[in-house]
């Protein structure tokens, strides 16, 4: 069960960093640092309408783990979607 947690603290990690330093953000980051276009930057991590960006590179990571967690048991394409929604972008 510890080996879950870890597991998905280091996924946030992983997301957390890379919000920060995705070459594949810096278009939308401009825009954050305006507050242009929904976007906006909080304590250096790019939010869109108050939802964390992932870059593209750890999309897969973060649906894996919403679709895969036991807490969710499996919930399935249109759940996961509505999930990962609620706190991401």
């Amino acid at each position: 069960m510890l080996a879950l947690i870890q597991e998905h603290i280091n996924l946030i990690d992983k997301i957390l960093q890379t919000n920060r330093t995705a070459t594949d953000l810096a278009r939308a980051r401009k825009l954050g640092q305006n507050s242009k276009g929904s976007y906006t930057l909080d304590n250096g991590l790019l939010k869109y309408q108050r939802r964390l960006v992932v870059p593209e590179s750890v999309r897969t990571d973060l649906i894996t783990a919403s679709y895969c967690s036991l807490a969710t048991a499996y919930p399935g394409k249109s759940k996961t979607r509505e999930l990962v929604k609620t706190c991401y972008y």
